[in-house]
């Protein structure tokens, strides 16, 4: 082949090879625009969606999943980033829209983080008392604000009112309103110490408890059995009291006689105490009783009145001090008075009435 011809040939294929690859290129970028306008529109929504929800809430965007998966959803190929914003005030729906393309949807995800919940080792059954061997930690992936139990303490102790399976987790649901009542482990005699050691504690449905057995067991520290019980009883409020000091009569009191250490004394008291009763002999300083109180009775301030210091009607001294000298003689009280009460008094010798202050029992004195 001569030279000028060889050199047409080689021309000719250039050509051919210039054409055929801008022909393959073309093709290439048809096909990926073509991808683009298929997929890109949604995936580019899901993952707006992820990173702004990842943004708010601190989390990876690997636990959050975004339910656009229907076929029937189209999505617009929005020529910005996707405006997204939580929906209807919960973090379990967010709004989406697309201002070029005047578009709006609203979709539902879910946010899942790691976490640590418990489990139930083994088969339970309505009735049964939890323990910590009935638990195990599950850790994994799970979907926030779930109504799992992730600390020991709050089912540990706990009465199932279901049963369960070993690998389901423990939910809150699964605990009976419960009350922890106290059951004697020994027989107890009326007056003996109760203590701690001789009580039982027997978790039970609040249901089935009377409202003389709820109480704390710090309120029969220092208490004594007040009647006689027998091993496996249910102890009630009324089985114990706390003992407590109080004026007590010893002797026959008649109505009007005066209460003194004759006929009284401060014990300390085993049954509950009035509101009113005397706990201090001091308060029944001057006191006579309103009725007949036989012995053994704890004096209240409604059995008792106290006797004024000075009596109306009755002779009392008078008294009169100056530097250098003090005088004395007999008045009648005109009104009671008790120390400190400045009363009429009526000089016995020149019927003069006049103002004098109660100091002493039977004894007023007469001041500037």
């Amino acid at each position: 082949m001569k030279s000028k011809d060889l050199f047409w040939v080689r021309m000719f294929l250039s050509r051919v090879l210039v054409v055929f690859t801008i022909g393959l290129l073309s093709i290439s970028i048809s096909h990926a625009q073509n991808t683009n306008t298929e997929q890109d529109p949604k995936s580019r929504l899901v993952e707006n969606v992820k990173n702004w929800v990842a943004s708010e809430e601190g989390i990876d965007g690997s636990h959050i999943e975004v339910q656009a998966n229907d076929r029937r959803f189209i999505v617009p190929d929005c020529a910005a980033e996707f405006e997204v914003a939580f929906a209807f005030g919960s973090k379990s729906n967010v709004q989406v829209n697309c201002r070029s393309e005047d578009w709006q949807a609203v979709l539902r995800i879910q946010i899942r983080e790691e976490t640590e919940t418990l489990v139930y080792a083994r088969h339970l059954v309505q009735g049964d008392v939890i323990s910590a061997e009935d638990l195990e930690i599950n850790r994994g992936t799970s979907l926030l604000r779930n109504n799992g139990v992730g600390n020991l303490s709050q089912a540990e102790g706990q009465l199932l009112q279901l049963d369960v399976e070993k690998g389901q987790m423990v939910n809150l649901n699964h605990f009976a309103d419960t009350l922890t009542i106290f059951v004697t482990n020994q027989e107890l005699r009326q007056g003996q110490a109760l203590v701690a050691s001789m009580l039982d504690p027997v978790i039970t449905p609040s249901s089935e408890t009377l409202f003389e057995q709820r109480f704390d067991l710090s309120t029969t520290a220092n208490s004594i059995i007040t009647r006689d019980l027998a091993a496996g009883t249910i102890l009630t409020k009324e089985d114990f009291a706390t003992s407590s000091p109080a004026i007590v009569v010893t002797r026959l009191v008649e109505r009007g006689s005066m209460i003194d250490p004759s006929n009284s004394q401060e014990e300390a008291v085993t049954v509950r105490i009035p509101n009113d009763a005397v706990t201090n002999p001091i308060q029944l300083n001057r006191a006579t009783a309103k009725r007949r109180l036989t012995p053994g009775t704890i004096i209240r301030f409604s059995d008792i009145t106290l006797q004024p210091h000075v009596v109306a009607e009755e002779s009392t001294t008078l008294q009169l001090k100056r530097p250098q000298f003090t005088l004395t003689m007999e008045a009648l009280a005109m009104e009671d008075g008790y120390i400190g009460d400045r009363i009429r008094v009526r000089n016995q010798e020149s019927g003069e009435i006049i103002y004098a202050t109660v100091i002493d029992i039977g004894l007023v004195e007469v001041r500037r």
